[in-house]
């Protein structure tokens, strides 16, 4: 696995019972060679307020914020965020035994299609230990800024451009971050999300 020291870091931010179930299921992720980076686990109140007001998120109660979710993307045999990896036959192995863990995924919801969410209910939203909201100066940032090389952001940044055109995508900040090269893994996957929703929709 990869990103094994990242992922196990960010798996032992979450709650008990849903740490153990993630740990579970990670094991199984590397017994069956799905590899994969688990971007986020515990988030911050500022950072849900930010994703809602983006966009990003339609809750203000996200099981993120009391440690019971996490986002995870597929991973290339290169090493590089394979967004539109979930339908890989290892990913969709380990997406089954998830459920059989008792995750739900974000990617089976019919409003809000989130295919980098695992959500463990457990016996309800907060009830997986009640945990003290985070705030952002209490945690390290999860979300690394995408190290791109001068051709990849050309070619991401009129990528974007073209879509904009579209109108596949209708926000002009995610050219902005593009070309200052400030766009995180999570960004980069939401908006992988919209693209794909948009253009099924279409």
């Amino acid at each position: 696995m990869r990103y094994d020291t990242r992922n196990r870091a960010n798996l032992d931010k979450l709650a008990p019972n849903t740490r153990k179930a993630a740990y579970a299921w990670y094991e199984y992720c590397i017994k069956i060679g799905a590899d994969i980076l688990i971007y986020e686990t515990i988030r911050t109140i500022e950072t849900q307020k930010k994703y809602l007001a983006d966009g990003k998120s339609k809750t203000l109660k996200s099981y993120h914020l009391v440690g019971q979710a996490l986002d995870f993307v597929p991973v290339t045999a290169a090493g590089s965020a394979d967004y539109n990896g979930y339908g890989n036959a290892a990913i969709k192995k380990a997406i089954s035994e998830a459920k059989r863990l008792g995750f739900e995924w974000g990617g089976d919801w019919k409003t809000f299609v989130d295919k980098p969410h695992l959500q463990f209910n457990y016996e309800g939203y907060g009830t997986d230990k009640v945990l003290d909201v985070v705030k952002e100066s209490d945690t390290e940032e999860d979300e690394d800024k995408m190290k791109l090389t001068t051709s990849q952001k050309t070619i991401l940044v009129a990528a974007l451009k073209g879509l904009l055109e579209q109108k596949v995508i209708t926000d002009t900040s995610w050219i902005e971050k593009a070309e200052k090269g400030t766009l995180t893994v999570s960004e980069l996957t939401w908006l992988n999300t919209i693209i794909l929703t948009r253009k099924e929709t279409k």
